[in-house]
């Protein structure tokens, strides 16, 4: 090889540090998952909602179920009961970990509770409470009051009940969520004959209403959906995974049916992977929200509440797909 002369060995030094220079940094690269899929690095903008329950201050179902049927995970903070405020504040904390801008707060998905009975829910009065405090906190959440009744639809008297104690107690509240100048109202639906939600619709102007039911996402905004989710530019959910064998079974033993297996929905969170799926898939369309299913619906097995198997990888795993690791820091103290 011939020697380099002075005047080339200065040239392609220059060019060598040029390049070291304008080259991303490790942080600025989008991380891979396992199947060498590009993960989006720069923050989500849009507004990320997550499914919360209080229920088990008034129904034990979904610690009976681990008990009974084996359940795989078990919550890090025991089979609560909320007898304590700490708990809702416990997980207040750990949500804003996940990067979550607004709790969607179920109003009721279990048999003892409809919704004319928010005026006696404790969970949500604690809520609210934390909400109306949180200045001092680098991440602010927001409430979404989301209207079901366990296995069936609201009648129109009980769609009047629950709008109404949103509109007295909620609704004007800084914390509560608005979309396109309207406080937001979710209506879950079961089935598809749904006449007294569509009178409510018709008759309920100043409230921003949206239906939303499983595996959907075209002709209403989907709770969950079996990876890849439809595309959706308002609306779309993600999940860690999904296993209804304790409700399909919790329903048999309730109704004196066996088990159906037909109707016991399993996708194999994988570690993760699902997970991550879920969100590229989601990152990719961009939509106005992205919904997470949910935080503690643990019958189901789509929560994402830290239990003592996993600890806390996927509301880490939530704030690394929404670019949010930054901006969440203050909150990831614990291990």
């Amino acid at each position: 090889m011939s020697k380099l002369s002075r005047r080339t060995f200065l040239a392609l030094s220059c060019l060598a540090a040029v390049a070291i220079i304008s080259s991303p940094s490790a942080s600025q690269v989008a991380p891979k998952d396992s199947e060498g899929n590009g993960l989006h690095a720069s923050p989500f903008k849009g507004t990320v909602a997550i499914f919360y329950s209080g229920h088990f201050q008034e129904i034990s179902r979904d610690w009976d179920s681990i008990e009974e049927y084996r359940g795989p995970y078990h919550p890090m903070l025991g089979y609560y009961r909320y007898k304590e405020k700490d708990d809702v504040l416990k997980h207040l904390k750990w949500i804003r970990r996940a990067g979550v801008n607004a709790i969607v707060y179920d109003c009721y998905g279990m048999a003892e509770w409809g919704p004319m009975d928010m005026r006696k829910d404790r969970v949500l009065k604690w809520i609210m409470e934390a909400l109306e405090n949180q200045e001092k906190e680098p991440r602010k959440l927001k409430l979404i009051i989301y209207i079901e009744k366990y296995d069936g639809n609201p009648s129109l008297k009980e769609y009047h009940a629950a709008i109404e104690y949103v509109r007295e107690h909620i609704a004007n509240r800084p914390y509560y969520f608005r979309w396109q100048n309207k406080p937001m109202v979710l209506t879950y639906m079961n089935g598809d004959r749904t006449p007294a939600l569509a009178q409510l619709e018709k008759e309920t102007s100043e409230f921003a209403l949206r239906r939303i039911r499983a595996y959907d996402g075209k002709d209403n905004w989907s709770y969950i959906n079996e990876w890849p989710q439809p595309s959706n530019h308002e609306w779309m959910s993600v999940s860690p995974g999904i296993d209804s064998f304790m409700e399909n079974a919790y329903l048999g033993k309730r109704k004196g049916k066996p088990l159906d297996g037909s109707k016991w929905n399993r996708f194999d969170r994988k570690d993760g992977e699902y997970f991550r799926k879920q969100f590229l898939t989601a990152r990719k369309v961009d939509p106005d929200f992205i919904f997470i299913s949910g935080w503690n619906d643990w019958q189901y097995g789509n929560q994402i509440e830290p239990a003592v198997e996993y600890r806390f990888k996927y509301v880490d795993l939530a704030a690394q797909m929404l670019g949010r690791e930054e901006e969440t820091k203050p909150y990831r103290d614990e291990h």
